[in-house]
């Protein structure tokens, strides 16, 4: 199946369908459970677990309804591997390395303050762990990223899919969102909190995507999300008790202003040979 040579035309309904159709059999995957613990409960999180890793397995099935098949021969088409992005672990190096010097500021700041970046995880159970650091980024960007990719692309080239795919990622945590309303939460934080994470996984989600695109493989796209939910948002509050807060804030503008400026020089098609600059 995954060697299968395969291609993607679809048109622009076709494409944004598609996707929003395996978006949404990933999140709801997530809910067929009774609904009776909190989402961080260890029963909760193996369930979900279960759901989210038989539905990242059933998606390149998914993806396959939708391509176009030919015999073994026809060179001019891929295997199902390659738009999946199953190849070249090492090209990871290139998107972390950015993602590292993006949060340049915050790894400072646990330099400065002597904390591990695991420290956001001290006291968790391992199975919550797992799930946030493992489990989620391999599901999420195989889903996401190595399996909506090639619907979106193919029905909207290159830009546009670097621009709307992520929207598919962050409107996929908005299920977050029924765990604080179920939790009793206002409605004014809920609100200002998913409009937070929101726009946090989309931003990462364009950047995933270039990365995945450029390089041609989902395993960059894989680290650098276990990578930032290690390191989680920026604790902006506590730079004026490091002792050192303009160095910090320093660190933070050229960590970020390092990243804007060398993410387009090194994520080049000229570097990499992603089948995605070829079509």
């Amino acid at each position: 199946m995954m060697t299968s040579p395969v291609s993607f035309n679809l048109d622009t309904v076709e494409g944004i369908s598609s996707a929003l159709g395996l978006a949404v059999l990933y999140v709801s995957s997530l809910y067929i459970w009774p609904q009776k613990l909190h989402r961080n409960h260890p029963t909760v999180v193996k369930q979900r677990i279960f759901s989210a890793v038989v539905v990242t397995i059933l998606s390149p099935l998914y993806l396959l309804l939708w391509g176009t098949h030919y015999t073994a021969h026809h060179a001019a088409q891929h295997s199902l591997a390659l738009w999946i992005g199953l190849k070249d672990p090492l090209s990871a190096v290139f998107p972390l390395l950015l993602v590292i010097l993006l949060f340049l500021g915050p790894l400072c700041q646990h330099l400065v303050l002597r904390e591990s970046i695991f420290s956001d995880y001290d006291g968790c159970k391992d199975v919550l762990i797992f799930r946030n650091l493992i489990v989620a980024p391999i599901t999420e960007e195989v889903v996401f990223r190595g399996c909506l990719a090639p619907l979106v692309f193919s029905a909207l080239g290159w830009n546009i899919t670097v621009a709307t795919l992520p929207l598919f990622f962050g409107v996929a945590h908005i299920h977050h969102a029924c765990g604080l309303y179920r939790q009793g939460q206002p409605l004014l934080r809920i609100a200002a909190s998913l409009l937070l994470q929101t726009c946090f996984t989309s931003a990462f989600g364009c950047f995933s995507t270039l990365a995945f695109l450029t390089t041609g493989s989902v395993f960059g796209p894989i680290v650098c999300h276990m990578f930032c939910n290690c390191m989680g948002l920026p604790d902006i509050a506590s730079i004026p008790h490091t002792g050192y807060p303009k160095s910090i804030w320093f660190a933070h503008v050229l960590g970020l202003g390092g990243f804007l400026l060398l993410t387009p020089n090194i994520l080049t098609c000229d570097r990499f040979s992603s089948i995605y600059c070829t079509l």
